[in-house]
């Protein structure tokens, strides 16, 4: 069994939120929440900080990586930290957002992720103690660090707090491997749909998916949200706050898709609905391809500016009146016009104020309280979809499942056990009746026979000899009805079938999950014991 990390969640919690103000030069500070998290002073560090690399300062990147170095204690950790959307601070993180996450096309903060990422590991001492590496971030950075460990392959632990997705069309450009196995799944890597990519990304990422979690207090807007290509890779999710919260809107999802299936309006308007949304994104992938990338950084500082220019030269800025054009359609007509539409807007305006619980210190705040439940995030392949899975219910469910066996296959016994016993009863039974509508010689053939020689001793003198030539039975009784016996078969079968599923049900239930869990060392241990459990009930 492997050893712990260095650090807890809760102090690697505390560490993102640090970065926020930048983590360079913060030395004293992280020793003192080390000490104060765990009692002990913490081993020699080194802080390396994207600013003083001079990585990320067109692109709105701003990341920090902690290594915890100790040669004769055998540490050799390194704690990656990304921050999240920042748009007061740099306008940036808002055109990644937009042209990154959401159209799948900008990748210049992953990049100059990738180079810190590239610089750090540099720097790093080769040492006989092998390098663990562990991921964090918050929003815009958990896609980035989910994103980076994807790649690399060789992280850890990752762990995204109220994270963006990551958008599998763009992995496909930054990672040639994964890119690879998509075209020799499909003969191609480009048009090949979400759906599609996404279910392979969950079968290539197997290895990573069972490194990386997410961690998102409840009723906050980011993880709410599905776009066309955004996938939550991960297989465990720990949700914070409080569980009654009601989830936010889902800008991506139509908000009447039971009706738009029996009803025509709601069919129109759930086409024109998705329509304005993969306009949004068409129009924020054709913004990437015909908007300079200084343009739209300086934005904030040169708007006025810029929208002279526009008015002034409109020939020079055809791509970008395209680009207003569409988006204004998209989120004009199709939104403002759509009942569908409208009752998001409506939604979204009651929901406003749990907006605040996306920022990181409510990750903090909820997880010092320990306020959490942990659930594990399955991938169905039937509908697309992650789900999550209460892994504590399904551990209650088991148990019930193991011990419904058991009992199924007492009562099953005792079914079989009464059946025969009926048989038996009504068997004796319809011979009593039937021995009452005999007479004697009809019940015993051989008392006939002496029937007939006596009879036929006496009429001898008269020279008569009665002979028996046959014996004819009253047939008046009722027949044995096959109605006594089918209900108890069709209930013995019943109860057959039933004990059939619960079976394969655990067979598959620890199949599927030793596999998913294996990287959890407490949970695969857990399941091992209940495995032990279950066949012993």
């Amino acid at each position: 069994m492997s050893k712990r990390p260095l650090l807890n969640d809760s102090l690697r919690n505390r560490i993102t939120q640090l970065e926020y103000k930048g983590l360079s030069g913060k030395e004293n500070e992280i020793k003192r929440i080390y000490k104060e998290s765990t009692g002990k002073e913490a081993p020699e560090f080194t802080i390396y900080s994207s600013s003083d690399m001079g990585i990320g300062e067109k692109s709105g990147f701003d990341g920090a990586a902690i290594h915890f170095h100790d040669e004769r204690r055998k540490i050799n950790e390194v704690y990656y930290t990304f921050r999240g959307t920042e748009p007061s601070k740099d306008f940036g993180d808002v055109v990644y957002d937009a042209l990154g996450i959401g159209a799948g096309e900008d990748q210049a903060q992953i990049s100059d992720a990738t180079k810190m990422y590239q610089k750090v590991e540099g720097n790093i001492k080769s040492s006989g103690t092998k390098v663990e590496r562990y991921g964090d971030g918050h929003s815009l950075g958990g896609h980035l660090i989910v994103t980076l460990g994807l790649i690399t392959k060789n992280f850890k632990d990752i762990r995204g707090m109220n994270d963006a997705p990551v958008n599998v069309k763009q992995l496909i450009r930054l990672d040639s491997d994964f890119s690879d196995y998509v075209r020799q799944k499909y003969g191609k890597s480009d048009g090949v749909s979400s759906k599609k990519l996404i279910e392979i990304a969950n079968v290539y990422y197997k290895k990573q998916k069972a490194t990386i979690s997410h961690t998102w207090v409840k009723g906050e807007p980011m993880h709410a949200q599905s776009f066309p290509n955004s996938w939550y890779a991960g297989n465990k999710v720990t949700m914070l706050g409080d569980l009654d919260t009601e989830e936010m809107i889902n800008i991506g999802k139509y908000p009447f898709q039971k009706e738009a299936k029996w009803n025509p309006v709601y069919m129109i308007d759930q086409f024109r609905y998705n329509l304005g949304v993969k306009t949004i994104l068409g129009g924020l992938g054709f913004a990437n391809d015909h908007v300079k990338q200084e343009t739209l950084l300086d934005l904030p500082n040169k708007s006025e500016q810029y929208l002279e220019h526009v008015k002034k030269y409109p020939f020079l800025h055809l791509g970008e009146i395209k680009v207003g054009v569409a988006l204004g359609a998209a989120g004009g007509i199709n939104l403002l016009t759509s009942p569908g539409g409208l009752s998001q807007v409506f939604k979204g305006i009651s929901q406003k104020d749990q907006a605040k619980l996306h920022g990181i210190n409510y990750v903090v705040k909820y997880t010092e309280a320990n306020e959490m439940k942990a659930y594990y995030q399955i991938f169905d392949s039937g509908s697309q979809e992650e789900i999550l899975l209460d892994y504590e219910e399904m551990k209650k469910f088991v148990y019930y499942c193991a011990n419904a066996i058991k009992e199924k296959e007492a009562n099953l016994k005792a079914l079989k056990q009464y059946l025969h016993q009926e048989i038996d009863e009504v068997f004796e039974a319809e011979k009593k009746k039937l021995k009452t509508k005999m007479s004697r010689e009809e019940a015993s053939p051989q008392a006939f026979m002496e029937k007939a020689d006596k009879d036929g001793a006496t009429l001898a003198w008269f020279g008569q000899k009665r002979v028996a030539e046959k014996v004819t039975f009253d047939k008046t009784f009722d027949p044995l009805d096959d109605s006594v016996f089918t209900p108890i078969e069709e209930i013995i079968s019943s109860i057959q079938e039933e004990i059939t599923y619960f079976q394969t049900f655990l067979e598959t239930f620890f199949q599927n999950f030793e596999k998913m869990m294996e990287a959890d060392e407490s949970v695969a241990s857990d399941i091992k014991s209940m495995k032990e459990v279950v066949g012993g009930i």
